[in-house]
């Protein structure tokens, strides 16, 4: 079922940044790697791993369309890689993403170590689902507005959520293919296996 719940419906170019640039922390915090990649080791400052933290302010030092940019922290000597979905351009005017599900009930938002936090997100409210959708997991990630108009990266419970153009009733009709189908099957091999043991005991 995986498969049919996979969602990703923003262009990459919305996520272009360009050298120089302002950028502003919207994760309740992150990490900066030495690598463009979360296997990478983190960057330190001095012997502990550096932690940007929500509102904080990089600068974009170069962006290779890949899901990280590299940037560095103002007035310091620090730089390193950052997943592009924790920032933000950093300007008076906002820009939101391109929503693809929203909330099936009153949910709370929970940070990127899926802890709870102050903020609860209304029914119905629309979120953005920036790293798939698998209804398997109990979280998942997604990019919400807060009241305040600012962004924010957390995640929900997946079962709070609808993704767009996903129908319940579509996956409950997928569930009840894959069960048939599994069903037919069985009673295949059940037969075949009967039909062997039949054939075995007339050539004894």
């Amino acid at each position: 079922m995986k498969a049919f719940l996979q969602v990703f419906a923003i262009l990459l170019s919305t996520l272009s940044f360009s050298p120089s640039q302002s950028v502003r922390v919207i994760a309740s915090y992150c990490y900066l790697y030495c690598e463009p990649s979360f296997e990478s080791e983190v960057v330190l400052e001095g012997d502990q791993p550096y932690m940007a933290v929500l509102g904080d302010t990089l600068t974009i030092v170069s962006d290779n369309d890949s899901d990280f940019a590299l940037v560095s922290v103002p007035d310091t000597d620090i730089s390193g890689y950052i997943y592009k979905y924790y920032i933000t351009a950093n300007s008076s005017q906002i820009v939101y993403p391109v929503f693809n599900g929203k909330t099936r009930r009153e949910s709370v938002l929970y940070d990127l170590d899926k802890k709870p936090t102050e903020y609860t997100l209304r029914s119905g409210q629309e979120v953005y689902i920036y790293s798939g959708y698998d209804d398997d997991q109990v979280y998942t990630a997604v990019q919400v507005v807060l009241e305040n108009g600012l962004l924010y990266n957390g995640y929900i419970k997946t079962s709070d959520l609808a993704p767009d153009g996903i129908s319940p009733l579509l996956i409950a009709g997928i569930a009840i293919i894959v069960a048939g189908v599994t069903v037919i099957l069985s009673l295949v091999l059940i037969k075949k296996t009967k039909k062997q043991k039949k054939l075995d005991k007339k050539q004894k």
